[in-house]
């Protein structure tokens, strides 16, 4: 039978990459942990890790076991410390995933008083405009913006937001100031590559503007800082911008013309995952960074 030091040894391997950035998490010598990890792997009788001189990489097995020994023991964590068998420790790893200027803007400004609440805690952090499926990327929550359509995922609002146009005073000094929607079809855009089509509203009807792209960028930070280079007009969030729209860096366009321009930021985790205090205490603090 294993123990539950193995299954940890297990976990702490995978998520640090190998068996040396293991022991070094956990301050045990490579050769204890490579043991522990052969004596799991003995009493389940399979390989649960393939190993050479480059790489470690999970069988089949080893990551279906992953996936349910991490709940195991984020829920093992939690009962003890409801019962205060640890105190108020929150360890493990958080895998989270969030929009470049979602990071950039909120979080990496108040980072280090979140590590310095919870330095038995990492953070493991995929940022990505694209989409990111939460259960097949193995990310414990994610921080979305706009619309939500995937049912998978329990939500939780963590502040309200829309989207507006705007542009540098550069760019509106070379170009003009749009004054109508007949106006943005001879204006140059920088955008995301899935913004190349808009929903906008005038005088009560609905229609979609083909944008003429002056460059598309994938990353929403490059993007904006395009816009304030004078390449473009561009579709921002409010709270990304704020800052620029209050110091006249960048001009709102056509204030209401996007048609569904609401877009809330969204906490989101699996719905099958388990309640866990390192999930709670993201959730506050993401829920601080925005207040």
């Amino acid at each position: 039978m294993y123990s539950l030091r193995e299954l940890e040894t297990f976990v702490a391997v995978v998520e640090n990459g190998g068996i040396v950035s293991a022991a070094s998490a956990l301050r045990l010598s490579p050769a204890t942990v490579s043991l522990r990890l052969s004596k799991l792997e003995k009493a389940l009788k399979t390989v649960l890790v393939f190993r050479d001189s480059r790489k470690l990489q999970l069988s089949p097995a080893g990551d279906v076991f992953y996936q349910r020994v991490g709940h195991i023991l984020d829920a093992l964590s939690e009962a003890e410390h409801q019962i205060g068998a640890k105190g108020s420790d929150v360890r493990g790893n958080l895998r989270a995933t969030m929009p470049p200027w979602v990071f950039s803007r909120f979080v990496m400004p108040n980072l280090a008083r979140f590590e310095q609440a919870y330095p038995d805690l990492t953070l493991d952090f995929l940022i990505n405009d694209h989409f990111v499926n939460v259960v097949e990327d193995k990310q414990d929550v994610a921080i979305r913006v706009g619309k939500l359509a995937d049912s998978a995922l329990v939500a939780r609002k963590l502040v309200s937001n829309h989207r507006l146009l705007c542009a540098s005073p550069e760019y509106i000094d070379r170009f003009g100031l749009p004054r109508s929607l007949a106006d943005l079809h001879h204006h140059y855009w920088v955008c995301l590559p899935w913004q190349r089509q808009l929903k906008v509203t005038e005088g009560g009807r609905t229609s979609t503007l083909n944008v003429r792209t002056r460059f598309t960028v994938s990353n929403s930070d490059n993007m904006t800082q395009a816009v304030l280079a004078g390449h473009g007009i561009g579709i921002k969030s409010l709270i990304a911008v704020k800052d620029e729209l209050e110091r006249e860096a960048l001009v709102e366009i056509l204030p209401g013309l996007l048609a569904d321009n609401d877009a809330p930021v969204w906490f989101l985790k699996p719905q099958n995952s388990l309640a866990t205090r390192k999930t709670d205490v993201f959730f506050e603090f993401m829920k601080s960074v925005f207040q």
